[in-house]
């Protein structure tokens, strides 16, 4: 008896003369036997074992299993290796894509992230709160493992309850292809004094690293790990004209400070920062790898428009965390239609303006995941 749809409990019986596996799940509490026979699953051999004295006439039941992290994880286990141990279930099965030297077109640095449509990434962690259902300023979504800590993004956009209206504030802004659904959304300049070096921007200093830390109260900032940023970034050519895997040689591992005019520092180290432009290329499904990050909007000659493949395109102009070494005013951002180009830093100059902001960071090593299978109604809780 095979179920209709997932959660139904509605059956059929099935004539097939081999046991499912792919998609189902054998349901012991349904099946039985007439003559008081019991049944089992084998799983090593994929097979229904009865256990019984006499002939016996059995109905067998399986439901529709869709798996989650929560089939591959208990609660106090660490968070990283769930995830992990999910990922190496397939990308079919996880939506995890381990980023190893065979995996083509990856990061290469052995890393397990999360790729593909928004409605197909079941990626969500609450954070910050412990209501449930989780209040939807607390879900995250978890961009991956890297290294041995897992990393976060805020799922829809940081507003002045969290960040304030102080720093680098700018005002409002009008949604584009926005997905979530705030009705207010606060803009903020990336550095008001004109510069691209992370390290004297009030953004960061101000807004994400005092503010933001401030409001979600020290319980949870105690579980964010401090992280050295990447923040040198690299030339237009060398990174929005590149596909991902060469954008992250070019941001992460050999970031440049620029020519002499805007030489800026390679790392910071602080507790948030924000997305790094390959952790957005990487987001989408890997057909889009071999894609210039510069026409991620689909615009370049039969090309997919990414941004419906993409789970970490929200649809407003976004701020990253890398600077554009070739000149001092600009860093690199995500646009509303998916593509990834440049935005000034913001100040005086009539085209620098406020752009939204989604927090990211890494959580402690230590932290272990609890219970939730990562959808949005169902996200991760952790301990």
């Amino acid at each position: 008896m095979l179920e209709t749809d997932e959660g139904s409990e509605v059956y059929t019986s099935s004539s097939s003369n081999t046991w499912p596996t792919n998609g189902y799940k054998f349901n012991k509490e349904r099946s039985g036997c007439e003559n008081g026979s019991t049944l089992s699953w084998n799983d090593t051999q994929k097979s229904v074992i009865m256990s019984g004295d006499l002939s016996d006439k059995c109905y067998v039941y399986f439901d529709v299993w869709v798996p989650t992290i929560a089939d591959y994880c208990t609660s106090g286990t660490s968070l990283a290796t769930c995830i992990k141990n999910f990922g190496n279930q397939g990308s079919d099965v996880s939506s995890i894509y381990i980023h190893n030297s065979t995996l083509a077109n990856g990061a290469n640095d052995n890393s397990y992230r999360y790729a593909g449509a928004s409605d197909q990434v079941n990626n969500f962690i609450c954070f910050g709160s412990t209501t449930s259902p989780c209040p939807e300023n607390n879900l995250y979504r978890i961009i991956g493992v890297i290294g041995d800590k897992v990393k976060l993004i805020k799922y829809d956009y940081a507003n002045s309850n969290l960040l304030g209206t102080d720093g680098d504030y700018f005002g409002e802004t009008t949604p584009g292809y926005y997905k979530g659904n705030l009705s207010t959304i606060n803009t903020y300049y990336w550095n008001y004094k004109e510069t691209n070096i992370w390290s004297t921007s009030a953004f960061n200093k101000t807004n994400l690293n005092t503010n933001y830390l401030n409001n979600i109260g020290t319980e949870w900032a105690n579980k964010i790990a401090t992280t050295t940023w990447k923040v040198g970034g690299n030339t237009y050519k060398n990174i929005a004209e590149t596909i991902p895997s060469v954008a992250y040689q070019n941001e992460i591992v050999n970031p440049s400070p620029g020519s002499t005019s805007t030489t800026g520092e390679t790392e910071y180290s602080a507790k948030i920062g924000l997305m790094y432009v390959s952790d957005y290329g990487f987001a989408a499904s890997p057909s889009a790898w071999t894609t210039t990050l510069y026409y991620y909007d689909g615009s370049d000659t039969n090309r997919t428009v990414i941004r419906t493949i993409n789970w970490m395109h929200m649809g407003v102009w976004e701020w990253t965390i890398s600077r554009n070494a070739d000149n001092p005013c600009y860093v690199f951002s995500v646009h509303e239609d998916g593509d990834v180009d440049n935005s000034y830093v913001g100040g005086s100059v009539t085209v620098g303006d406020g752009i939204v902001v989604r927090p990211s960071f890494s959580l402690e090593s230590s932290i272990t995941y609890n219970l939730g299978t990562g959808t949005i109604n169902d996200p991760i809780l952790i301990n």
